[in-house]
């Protein structure tokens, strides 16, 4: 009587783990800005003109006042703030710097955002921020609640795919977290939001007086908020 051999089928390809998605976008991003770097803040406008822009950086480094200096060299504006902590009113600073076609919200929740997202007729969205949506979320269900983190996952993602398909050009302003394992700052953001960004910018600065250093970009612009950094990212 022969023996029977046990067959054993090979595996499909295994899939990707989050982290390498992450570090192919962070690739792309890097491939985009490749070359030489554009200088100032109109012709770096003018480069992230029709992509989705994931803007990322720590607490109080610019973030806010970055994007609106860019606003200023693009089109019709819609500016949705979920964390209203800046030192003036959003408005107000943004027609100071010349930011003329700029309609303010205050969104109070994901689906209160994603309602404005579906019924404007701007070219260009600004959400400030999606870390900022989060911890809205997290205060009505409470941290921990297994229902706030899915509602997280799928609200945050439906945002990133509604600013993808209806907008021309979108930001989406996030804090950072700590990645220890690769001793790395990235977004602070579920994985599966990062398949609709063209761009991830990382905002790195120094401090210099009360101006914001962009070296890579050659863009120097003033800080209206509080400085609160030190060193390099």
């Amino acid at each position: 009587m022969s023996e029977k051999k046990l067959e054993v089928k090979p595996k499909g390809p295994a899939k990707p783990e989050a982290r390498d998605e992450e570090e192919e976008m962070l690739k792309r991003t890097e491939e985009f800005f490749e070359g030489e770097r554009p200088k100032g803040l109109e012709a770096l406008a003018g480069e992230l003109k029709g992509k989705k822009v994931l803007l990322f950086g720590p607490a109080r480094v610019g973030k806010t006042t970055l994007v609106l200096h860019l606003c200023k060299h693009l089109g019709r504006i819609l500016y949705l703030d979920s964390d209203r902590n800046f030192p003036v009113p959003i408005p107000e600073y943004a027609k100071k710097i010349g930011v003329t076609k700029l309609t303010y919200e205050h969104v109070k929740s994901f689906k209160h955002a994603l309602y404005l997202l579906k019924r404007t007729t701007a070219d260009v969205v600004v959400v400030d921020s999606l870390s900022g949506l989060v911890a809205q979320l997290i205060s009505e269900y409470g941290a921990g609640n297994p229902r706030a983190t899915l509602l997280r996952v799928q609200y945050s993602e439906d945002l990133a795919k509604t600013c993808r398909d209806l907008f021309e050009t979108a930001f989406v302003v996030t804090h950072s977290s700590s990645d220890f394992r690769r001793n790395v700052e990235v977004p602070r953001v579920t994985q599966p939001v990062l398949r609709y960004f063209d761009v991830i910018v990382k905002l790195s600065v120094d401090e210099e007086g009360r101006r914001l250093i962009l070296k890579d970009f050659h863009v120097e612009i003033d800080f209206a908020g509080r400085l609160r950094w030190c060193g390099k990212q």
